[in-house]
């Protein structure tokens, strides 16, 4: 990587962030993030249809009743493959569900690559479109954008991957490929996006390489502090529930161990910024169109959340063990679960002490 390309990089981040939509959390206190919707037109090749009826819900049941402003982070639409039109067609009742978000606490729709064709071309609803958002929180800044903007090349060759998609992948009914099946592109983009967070002292949040990330740690580092705290709290005399910890404990060994084989695999380190102490400054709400279910960020009432929703027949794990506790959603076969949680003052002390 030549030493020009990470500064020109830095250079556009700054213009973006200058030009950003701002809100200020004191006036809504209660944010949703979701990224990478990727709707299509419900066909064989629509990434979005094995999830959108728990998407449907999470937003109806869920954020609207509990009166949250949503943020769509990225490629919401996947025009790359499908006509704008088709998309609105078959998702009507998606739509009718981000009006009311519209119509209440607020919406704001942020540019992806996949649907950067919006940012020339206005769609036909009236939501807050921009290429990023800036939540303030006191003094300090949470800089929300897709996330291609740390690649140039995203940027110069958007139009020859849509091409490719709608010519070749889309007749072939090959699913979408894209950095989030590329583990070296996700490293080098999340790298750069946290680097920025860091110069900036802010809290960064992105979605494109699909994965989840919570305080710059990915699943690997997470875990193996799970299992850290666990056998904190088994020597805790609080704790008497013993047997519950050690299943536990046994319960995220065995996550982790299936997690490092992957990374084995990909011959990748597990600290991703090569640095011994991971500043938590980078947040991924990961994406709609997961295997087993949907990830999300909440910002509410002065704490930072990543949740999993899922559906019980698919994830029936997380219902079998305690390390986790999922929170069912009423009336339905879907669940809430907080993956990880901080508050904000704290996640904001520890990026200026240690940056």
């Amino acid at each position: 990587m030549s030493q020009e390309e990470p500064n020109n990089i830095s250079t556009h981040l700054d213009q973006i962030f200058k030009d950003a939509y701002r809100r200020d959390l004191a006036d809504q206190s209660r944010w949703v993030i979701f990224s990478d919707l990727h709707m299509g037109d419900g066909g064989a090749t629509d990434d979005f249809k094995t999830n959108s009826e728990l998407f449907k819900s999470v937003l109806k049941d869920y954020y609207l009743v509990n009166e949250y402003a949503l943020l769509l982070n990225g490629d919401v639409e996947e025009l790359q493959r499908f006509k704008l039109s088709d998309i609105l067609k078959q998702w009507k009742d998606i739509y009718g569900l981000f009006d009311l978000f519209n119509k209440g606490k607020g919406l704001v729709k942020n540019y992806g690559n996949h649907d950067l064709q919006l940012s020339v071309d206005p769609p036909p609803y009236d939501y807050q479109m921009t290429e990023a958002c800036k939540l303030s929180y006191g003094s300090d800044d949470i800089f929300i954008y897709h996330g291609h903007q740390a690649s140039k090349k995203y940027q110069s060759q958007n139009h020859l991957v849509g091409f490719t998609l709608k010519y070749f992948a889309n007749p072939l009914r090959i699913k979408n490929y894209s950095v989030s099946h590329s583990s070296k592109k996700q490293y080098k983009i999340e790298k750069r996006a946290y680097e920025y967070a860091i110069k900036n002292k802010q809290i960064g949040i992105i979605g494109h390489t699909h994965r989840p990330l919570f305080e710059s740690l990915h699943k690997v580092d997470r875990l193996r502090f799970k299992i850290d705290q666990l056998c904190r709290d088994y020597l805790e005399p609080s704790k008497p529930n013993k047997s519950a910890i050690v299943n536990s404990i046994k319960f995220y060994q065995s996550e982790l161990e299936k997690s490092h084989r992957m990374e084995k695999l990909k011959n990748l380190k597990s600290f991703i910024y090569h640095q011994v102490l991971a500043i938590p400054c980078l947040f991924n709400s990961g994406t709609v169109i997961g295997k087993r279910g949907i990830t999300c960020l909440e910002i509410a009432d002065g704490k930072i959340r990543l949740i999993h929703w899922f559906d019980q027949s698919i994830s029936k794990k997380y219902l079998q063990v305690t390390g986790y506790d999922p929170e069912p959603l009423t009336g339905t076969d879907f669940f809430r679960m907080v993956i990880n949680e901080d508050s904000l003052d704290y996640v904001f002390a520890r990026i200026k002490l240690l940056s």
